[in-house]
């Protein structure tokens, strides 16, 4: 469904490995924790097959990736009292494993960069597109923006792709245990720290971003690749934190569907994704959220319990 139907397929994978890790986690057995799972992978083959010509393979690569490694993860990590954001950190782990092994997998089968491939891909497209906005009355200076932007892009995939996929895997594992566990009869699992408001980024990552950003910065060639390979699942990680304080701070004023709803809407426009991801690095050191919770009531800990997830 992920490839035949991305907006669909995107939102059932989460949901997918949820289910699918709450049911082995119900089970409380070794086996059926990796057999449940694994049986995700031949169903994928199957309706691959049907659903997209020659689309078997990739349907079960998806599978493997975004379904069966998040949902063992789950079995594994959502127990003895873990808190919710290591679970997320071990979700992320398989996913990033299983995505990466994906890309090396094209380049063994291939002897190509697949990197290279899709950006290939996504420049041979770019006259089309932009010749659909020239006929649809777009102005020459917006298709110029257009076309650097697209620019950009490709050679973000053309360099980036490991680190772009590991992103990826780290908002993927936000869904799944944030965006899906509840609807999916996790919201009782054995975790502490249930609320998104209460996400925190481990140490590690705060000392791995600032060298990464060095080398990134004033680093050579050969070290700039990897440096910024690192950063982007670094970025999202540190702008989930952002995230979590804005949370944190809609919970503490109780604010409404509607006012939540048209601050998410803003926090997701550039440049405030940046902003997020940097002011998520700097709470590690000011803690912004245990500051609130000192000045007395009227914070989460006081209020109502905010809504599991996002």
């Amino acid at each position: 469904m992920t490839a035949a139907a991305p907006p669909f397929g995107l939102v059932l994978a989460p949901h997918a490995a949820a289910r699918l890790g709450r049911a082995a986690l119900e089970s409380q057995r070794l086996a059926t924790g990796f057999v449940l799972p694994a049986l995700s992978v031949p169903i994928a083959l199957l309706l691959g097959a049907l659903l997209v010509p020659e689309g078997a393979l990739v349907a079960a690569v998806l599978a493997i990736t975004l379904v069966a490694l998040p949902a063992v993860a789950l079995f594994a990590a959502a127990r003895d009292g873990r808190r919710r954001d290591d679970v997320l950190l071990v979700v992320f782990a398989l996913t990033g494993i299983g995505g990466l092994a994906a890309l090396l997998g094209v380049s063994v089968a291939t002897g190509r960069d697949p990197g290279f491939l899709l950006a290939s891909r996504w420049a041979a497209l770019v006259p089309e597109m932009l010749a659909n906005y020239r006929t649809s009355g777009w102005s020459e200076s917006s298709l110029a923006t257009v076309a650097r932007l697209f620019e950009f892009g490709r050679v973000l995939v053309e360099e980036q792709l490991a680190g772009l996929v590991l992103a990826a895997a780290v908002l993927h594992a936000a869904l799944v245990v944030y965006g899906f566990a509840r609807g999916a009869g996790l919201a009782e699992a054995d975790w502490s720290e249930a609320s998104f408001s209460r996400f925190r980024t481990p140490l590690a990552a705060a000392a791995a971003f600032v060298p990464a950003g060095l080398l990134a910065g004033v680093g050579g060639a050969e070290l700039r690749r990897p440096a910024v390979d690192l950063l982007l699942p670094l970025g999202v990680l540190f702008f989930l934190r952002g995230l979590a304080i804005i949370r944190a701070l809609l919970d503490r004023g109780r604010a409404g569907l509607v006012g939540r709803a048209l601050v998410y809407v803003l926090v997701f426009q550039m440049p405030f994704p940046l902003l997020l991801a940097l002011s998520g690095l700097f709470d590690e050191f000011v803690d912004v959220r245990t500051r609130l919770e000192k000045r007395g009531p009227g914070g989460e800990s006081a209020g109502p319990p905010g809504p599991d997830g996002f």
